[in-house]
């Protein structure tokens, strides 16, 4: 057997467990084989549907033809012969259950951390972000994302510091460390929302940034060396409320549009560059239960991997890696009707929303404490769903702070009960309202994508994109029966909370 055998033979099995769900071996002598025989990638592209279970693009293929008449990007990427596909594993230094900072923090330090910090071990040691590194070699970094830019996934790439949500000192830790910074979280650089009173607005302008705030500024032809650009004060609205509000249209970018924007400016960068892309309101849309969220949204970041696709096509030294950093109440649709015939009505049915969740809540603020009536009203205006009087006065309960009468605790809060009975109609149920422990999806293309096929802890691809770009670099790392001893030593104060 030769070793083009061999890796032939590997990206098989991992396509099957990718997409069928069996299970294999991963053999570590594969990689450095791999490693002997990539090309080195100038610049890495590495984009992350944040909370994306794998019922996620299962689920967004067929409907994507019911929505748009056509299918998904991702969808035809993972039958192109050219590109890799392998699994994440994904648990964090205290959880087999990660969170989004401690899953950026393995990508972007290649050392586990506990859930809630940033690029930091439990001891108070703090690690190099994969954007200090890169930036060292003379590389351009890029932050794009639909949540604040200082928000977990983007800051596990560039910021180091105990707790994830301390966003404003993350704000700080960007400057003259990322070039491009696009997303929300206008709050976190504005005087007068900052606790502080620092205007790092004008902070990063001094340092030669272009400060952006409008859609029109990014689709238009002006391409500086250095951009802030925040569309919104907190994280941008979900793409089916997006879609649906002239308002917003006008004013916040889509996750494509910024995503080509950065790779417009990036790309001139002699030496290459790193950038990230997150569609990270897929993994709120899974938090909330909420179909019609986390579907569009993922889409949304689908027409952004078609951006990042035609840029690889173009620029064959550049490397892309697809994934997720976990994933999210594990959404999956159910055989709905007479031998299942009505699963595809259900999605069709998903297509009619008109708005996410945070639409349905607003309508009920609106008034005083939300009735059935109101509630059914409010179903339907967002959905186009009638719900039943009695699945109504649950909601209504709830909504003005009953208890939720259901055996998952997970689902006892009003987002999860408006998942469980809008799953009767629209046929995707959840398991709850967390993250969850599975293998996440990766699928690679261009230089070095060989490099992550089969599955590998997630805190592996720092150290293997540090090894194509010919550097070398180590962490310090500390494995969970250590975290466990230190623990016991010293207990820790953990975050109040993250999602």
């Amino acid at each position: 057997m030769t070793p083009s055998d061999l890796s032939r033979r590997e990206l098989l099995q991992a396509g099957a467990v990718a997409l069928l769900g069996s299970s294999f071996v991963w053999r570590e002598a594969s990689a450095q084989t791999r490693a002997r025989t990539s090309r080195a990638p100038k610049s890495i592209i590495f984009m992350v549907s944040d909370g994306m279970s794998m019922g996620v693009p299962s689920m967004a293929e067929p409907f994507s033809r019911i929505a748009r008449g056509r299918g998904t990007h991702w969808f035809r990427l993972l039958q192109d012969p050219e590109a890799v596909v392998g699994l994440f594993e994904t648990r964090s230094l205290d959880s087999l259950v990660t969170d989004s900072s401690a899953a950026s923090s393995a990508w972007g330090s290649g050392s586990r951390v506990f859930n809630g910090a940033v690029n930091v071990l439990p001891d108070g040691t703090k690690l190099t972000p994969i954007a200090h590194v890169m930036r060292r070699a003379g590389k351009k970094i890029g932050l794009v994302t639909t949540t604040t830019i200082t928000h977990a996934t983007p800051a596990g790439f560039a910021a180091s510091l105990p707790s994830r949500d301390d966003e404003h000192i993350i704000a700080e830790q960007y400057l003259d460390v990322v070039d491009v910074l696009l997303g929300g979280g206008r709050r976190f650089f504005d005087p007068q929302q900052r606790s502080d009173k620092r205007d790092l607005i004008a902070e990063y302008q001094r340092k030669g940034y272009v400060f952006w705030e409008r859609r029109g500024q990014v689709r238009g032809r002006e391409q500086p060396e250095k951009v802030l650009g925040l569309f919104y004060p907190g994280h941008l609205p979900f793409t089916v409320d997006h879609q649906n509000s002239p308002q917003l249209q006008e004013q916040v970018p889509t996750l494509a549009e910024m995503t080509r924007k950065a790779l417009e400016i990036l790309s001139r960068a002699p030496r290459g560059f790193l950038l990230q892309v997150e569609g990270g309101r897929v993994d709120h849309a899974a938090h909330a239960n909420d179909a019609a969220a986390i579907l569009w949204d993922q889409l949304a970041f689908d027409e952004a991997v078609v951006v990042a696709l035609d840029f690889v096509r173009r620029n064959p030294d550049t490397l892309l890696v697809i994934t997720s950093d976990h994933g999210n109440s594990n959404p999956g649709l159910n055989g709905m009707g007479e031998e299942y015939r009505d699963s595809e009505k259900c999605l069709e049915r998903i297509t009619r929303a008109r708005g996410s969740y945070v639409a349905i809540q607003e309508l009920l603020r609106k008034e005083g404490a939300p009735t059935p009536d109101r509630v059914r009203e409010a179903i339907r205006e967002v959905t186009g769903i009638e719900v039943t009087r009695e699945e109504a006065e649950v909601v209504a309960n709830v909504a003005s702070g009953k208890p939720a009468p259901t055996l998952n605790r997970a689902h006892a809060n009003l987002v999860g009960v408006l998942g469980e009975i809008l799953s009767n109609y629209n046929g995707v149920a959840w398991i709850g309202t967390q993250h969850t422990s599975d293998w996440v999806l990766v699928t690679a293309l261009g230089a070095g994508k060989e490099m992550f096929a089969g599955i590998q802890p997630h805190k592996e691809a720092f150290h293997r994109m540090l090894r194509l770009s010919g550097i070398s670099f180590r962490n310090p790392e500390m494995t969970p029966e250590q975290a466990k001893r230190y623990l016991a030593r010293a207990p820790r104060v953990r975050a109040a909370h993250w999602i």
